[in-house]
């Protein structure tokens, strides 16, 4: 089987390797997916556009709500020969559907919620673009019903898909040596469902409890963070990252009420770094944090909620470090970018077979 991995126009493979090679980003190519071709499968990547043609590009992805509808037509010829494309999400896979006709086309569904969100025309447009779908996955549980139901799709090419990250990049980080008085709460995030009013909020709670909390908090977002309480990092960390989860007893993630599954990357990482996460708990969740065990999930909204289970941890070092065990443990076992590319292998050789 040859796959074509039509990936989002800001990505380029080559680039990303060599960005991998030097320790900065994690897996070999974006979301790990080289490992579809673990069992012998063809994997080939779309290069991106230059010159003019990027420039069109971008021109028309920021009118059409980042859908990239220019490349999808000039990267054509990069799709010779293959059996089957894949698409991360529906900004790649409803132009890959719509000019793809004649190969079976699985893409992802990252941000989709309920068709009556979306104007009348773009409504209209994705539904015709997903029914042609030969495969659609999501990564997070609380999609799944909604495409199903709400879409009006075919639920037998609908597919819950297991996010995986690299736990190399993310090695389980030393509990012994951490600073007591230093970083102990550690979150990141830039998406719009992040709530991280709500998150300083705890910290404050737990600070005023009398417990020595300090928040490290990289984002992009505006957000009010006391100085006496911690620091906002307002650029991506990439590699550093990894330092974050190390001074960290805690990795702690708020977010508003949503079934996109955002907030489960940054929990894996978490997870992968032996540390407990404590985290909303939105639809899905629960798949990827169990609950008592990898660490603790909490409702919405709800700041006094979130700063009892971070004190909780942080006034326990030693649960806390058995969580964070268990969870690096769960990682390995369930959640790597080896065992996603697996189960997209299984839905693709499903559709060319």
């Amino acid at each position: 089987m040859h796959v074509h991995v039509e990936l989002p126009e800001e990505l380029d493979v080559e680039e990303y390797r060599l960005r991998n090679a030097r320790g900065e980003i994690p897996d070999h190519t974006p979301y790990g997916l080289h490992h579809i071709g673990d069992d012998g499968d063809v994997v080939t990547f779309r290069r991106p556009a230059h010159g003019a043609i990027a420039y069109a590009s971008r021109k028309v992805r920021n009118r059409l709500d980042m859908y990239e509808a220019v490349t999808a037509v000039t990267g054509a010829r990069q799709r010779r020969g293959a059996d089957a494309l894949l698409c991360i999400d529906e900004r790649t896979g409803v132009p890959a559907l719509f000019t793809s006709p004649r190969r079976p086309v699985v893409t992802g569904i990252g941000w989709l919620e309920r068709p009556e969100m979306l104007p009348p025309t773009q409504r209209r447009a994705t539904t015709a673009a997903l029914r042609r779908a030969a495969g659609l996955f999501t990564q997070s549980p609380g999609l799944v019903p909604i495409l199903k139901e709400h879409w009006d799709l075919d639920p037998d090419r609908v597919h819950g898909v297991t996010l995986g990250i690299d736990p190399d990049f993310y090695p389980e980080q030393p509990w012994e040596g951490r600073d007591s008085g230093g970083v102990t709460v550690t979150s990141v995030g830039d998406d719009r469902n992040r709530d991280h009013a709500t998150l300083v909020g705890a910290v404050e709670r737990v600070r005023a409890a009398g417990l020595p909390a300090w928040l490290e908090l990289a984002t992009t977002l505006p957000v009010a963070l006391p100085p006496d309480a911690g620091v906002v990092h307002a650029r991506r960390m990439n590699a550093a990252m990894r330092g974050l989860y190390q001074r960290s007893t805690v990795v702690a993630i708020a977010l508003r009420p949503n079934p996109v599954g955002a907030g489960l990357t940054v929990a894996l990482e978490g997870l992968a770094s032996g540390r407990p996460v404590v985290a909303t708990n939105n639809p899905g969740m629960e798949t990827y944090v169990d609950h008592g065990r990898t660490g603790l999930l909490v409702p919405p909204d709800d700041p006094a909620a979130m700063a009892d289970a971070i004190g909780e941890l942080l006034s326990d070092p030693e649960r806390a470090a058995a969580m964070g065990a268990a969870g690096r443990k769960e990682v390995e076992a369930r959640f790597t970018s080896a065992h996603m590319a697996g189960e997209l292998r299984a839905i693709l050789r499903g559709v060319t077979g």
